[in-house]
C-alpha cells in the first residue's frame, strides 16, 4: 500500500472523492460513471484514462460495479472510493476535495404545538359520526350482523 500514484491517479481520486456524497440510497450520480469520468476527463486519451483507472482498481482505492444511476433508466457502470482509497484521498487533499456539494435553503422553524386544554378541546357526543376530515378515535362500530352471515 506504500506505492505512490502518479497525477492522473491522484485527479481521479480527487474526481470520485468530490462525488462521493452525491449518492441517494442505492443511486450513483451520473459523474461517477465510467462515461461521466471520461467527460469529466475530456482533454486526455481514453486508453491513458482506462489504463489509470485499471492501475486504481489493482491497488484497491477504487472499484467498480454495476448500479442504477440517477437520471438513467438502465443500471451503468459505476466507480466508487474503496475505503483505503477514501483515506488516501482524505490525506492527499483533505476535505477540501473539490466544489461543495449544494447546501439545501435551511428550513423554517417548526410551529409552536397547540396545547388544547378540556374547555377547549372540540366535543363530540359520544356515538355520533364525526365531521368529513376529522380524524375517528379508532374504535370500531359494533355491526348488527356477524360477518359473513347471510340474512
Amino acid at each position: 500500500m506504500g506505492e505512490e500514484l502518479d497525477t492522473l491517479e491522484q485527479s481521479l481520486l480527487r474526481h470520485l472523492l468530490t462525488y462521493r456524497g452525491h449518492q441517494v440510497r442505492f443511486e450513483a450520480d451520473a459523474h461517477t460513471t465510467e462515461f461521466g469520468i471520461y467527460r469529466s476527463f475530456s482533454e486526455l486519451e481514453a486508453g491513458l484514462l482506462k489504463g489509470a483507472l485499471r492501475q486504481l482498481e489493482n491497488g484497491r482505492w477504487i472499484y467498480r460495479r454495476v448500479q442504477y444511476v440517477i437520471g438513467f433508466s438502465e443500471p451503468k457502470l459505476v466507480y466508487s472510493l474503496t475505503p483505503n482509497g477514501y483515506r488516501k484521498a482524505l490525506d492527499l487533499f483533505g476535505n477540501n476535495s473539490g466544489p461543495a456539494p449544494p447546501t439545501p435553503p435551511p428550513s423554517p422553524p417548526p410551529a409552536p404545538a397547540a396545547v388544547l386544554t378540556g374547555s377547549s378541546a372540540p366535543a363530540t357526543p359520544s356515538g355520533s359520526t364525526p365531521a368529513p376530515g376529522r380524524k375517528t378515535t379508532g374504535r370500531r362500530k359494533e355491526r348488527s350482523t356477524p360477518r359473513g352471515s347471510a340474512e
